[in-house]
């Protein structure tokens, strides 16, 4: 099988910028040489840079393939062990080594020149860019290096692995929460320029701090709905406060250049030469097409034979049909790689909402992200979310109430958040896996389907990725190989 050009994932921070540091591809535990004077101004762009050039490639593939908005195209055989899951903890190493080599020294550096210079604008930007790279880092794999995962300088290299409930999740949320409380500091007019060093919120004229406060709070209140219950009054306060984002944390700086486009189209589609790899998948294609869904085409393109938009089954490779019967997946050069989305919060919203038994606030974030989503490409969901529409609010119950949520946020990932639409799957069990595929007699709409040819148990879904090989060799402390389909604690 081809490799993805993942040199591009790891040097886009080069490519994108002059005079920014970049590191060479080192393990985690072995990084002796890293830069050490370079200018907290180069090295936060360097640290978004890289976030995004993982986060939007390799991530975005596997979690829009594992949602079942993509489908490996039946006639060749790219993604086959991704849709297949047939991971080994060989594949894809890059995962996890661009983040701790490359994302979190850059961000941990920011971190601690800033500190001494009392440049409480950058600190801030880069605490919270370092808290989501751990982020989605221990929701794919469980637990993993975070104490110990920055100090090679103090002579750890073989970091321990933090369990991730009792370590890394409150470890994050106390990052986040020195964000917050640092948040009057963070505007001062004696404070060194943040403008377009800042690649998320930053323009010309300078970067909205409360932006990354709203950021910091919006991440907050994602991972304390990792475990309701438990968090239940924390997450009250931060909806009482009122203060989430309402606007896009996204890196939207992206050009119809080679080494500087959308990286999930620049492995696929430029460096691979082809558009036969990623397909419509007939979960999320067969659904938009029953409920005229008009963001259809925003995600998929019409066959050029005239049959319209169709799709492949789940694992499916039916050797009758040819490469132009099956719908392309839309892909663009200029696509912004999204960190949280507007739309993202206001779901979070709804289910927290839900959750506290408040109905009539959970229906008025629901409708506002639906309207947030068919707004990113353009269509208005007035008359989808209106009594009697398509995607009407269901308050029956509960179940019904998160049931609506959760489908509408699975769309809304498609080709910007398709990584996070795996976590929320594995975090709710919405849509919901069942045993029929949308052709067969007893099919739910929206429900997800067997994997054809998967390389599971039946019944079974991928809940992480296995640690890879490259730290399993390089540190003692790795645990043993952890099966896919093992859920971690904060699973369904």
């Amino acid at each position: 099988m081809k490799r993805l050009n993942l040199l591009y994932t790891g040097l886009i921070s080069c490519l994108l910028l002059s005079n920014t540091a970049c590191s060479d591809y080192l393990d985690i535990n072995d990084n002796p040489n890293y830069p050490a004077e370079v200018s907290y101004t180069s090295l936060l762009p360097s640290g978004i840079a890289s976030t995004a050039s993982v986060l939007g490639s390799i991530y975005e593939l596997y979690g829009g393939m594992w949602s079942q908005h993509y489908m490996q195209g039946q006639t060749s055989n790219q993604y086959n062990t991704i849709c297949n899951y047939s991971i080994t903890n060989s594949a894809d190493g890059r995962l996890w080594s661009i983040p701790y080599s490359i994302s979190l020294p850059d961000l941990d550096l920011v971190i601690k020149k800033a500190e001494e210079e009392k440049a409480w604008n950058y600190w801030a930007a880069a605490k919270v860019m370092m808290a989501f790279n751990y982020h989605f880092l221990v929701d794919t794999y469980g637990s993993i290096p975070f104490t110990e995962a920055l100090k090679a300088d103090e002579g750890i290299l073989n970091p321990k692995f933090d369990d991730s409930k009792t370590v890394v999740y409150p470890g994050l949320i106390a990052m986040l929460d020195e964000v917050i409380a640092k948040s009057g500091e963070l505007s001062a007019p004696s404070l060194p320029s943040l403008s377009t060093q800042d690649y998320i919120f930053g323009t010309s004229k300078g970067t909205d701090m409360s932006k990354w406060v709203s950021f910091a709070k919006s991440l907050k209140l994602k991972l304390l709905m990792r475990d309701f219950n438990a968090n239940k009054a924390a997450i009250e306060s931060l909806l009482n406060e009122n203060d989430l984002l309402t606007v896009d944390a996204k890196m939207d700086l992206f050009m119809d250049l080679e080494n500087k486009s959308n990286p999930l189209y620049e492995n696929d589609r430029r460096k691979l030469n082809t558009n036969n790899n990623i397909r419509a998948c007939a979960t999320l294609c067969e659904y938009m097409k029953k409920f005229n869904d008009p963001r259809l085409n925003d995600f998929f393109n019409p066959n050029e034979d005239g049959s319209g938009t169709t799709s492949l089954k789940c694992g499916d490779r039916p050797t009758e049909l040819k490469t132009n019967q099956v719908s392309i997946v839309v892909l663009e050069p200029t696509d912004p790689v999204y960190l949280m989305s507007a739309a993202e919060v206001a779901f979070l919203k709804a289910e927290a909402y839900t959750r506290l038994s408040n109905a009539d606030k959970a229906k008025e974030n629901y409708n506002k992200g639906v309207t947030l989503a068919f707004e990113r490409w353009g269509k208005d969901a007035s008359s989808f979310i209106a009594d009697g529409g398509a995607y009407a609010f269901n308050s029956k119950d509960q179940q019904s109430m998160l049931t609506s949520i959760l489908t509408q946020k699975w769309i809304a990932a498609t080709r910007c958040q398709a990584w996070d639409s795996w976590f929320d799957i594995n975090r709710t069990g919405i849509p919901a896996l069942g045993t029929t595929f949308p052709d067969e007699e007893g099919y739910v709409w929206g429900n997800l389907t067997p994997c054809i040819g998967s390389a599971l148990g039946a019944g079974e879904y991928p809940r992480r990725l296995l640690y890879p090989k490259g730290s399993s060799d390089y540190n003692t402390n790795t645990p043993p190989v952890i099966p896919l389909q093992e859920k971690q604690w904060w699973h369904k």
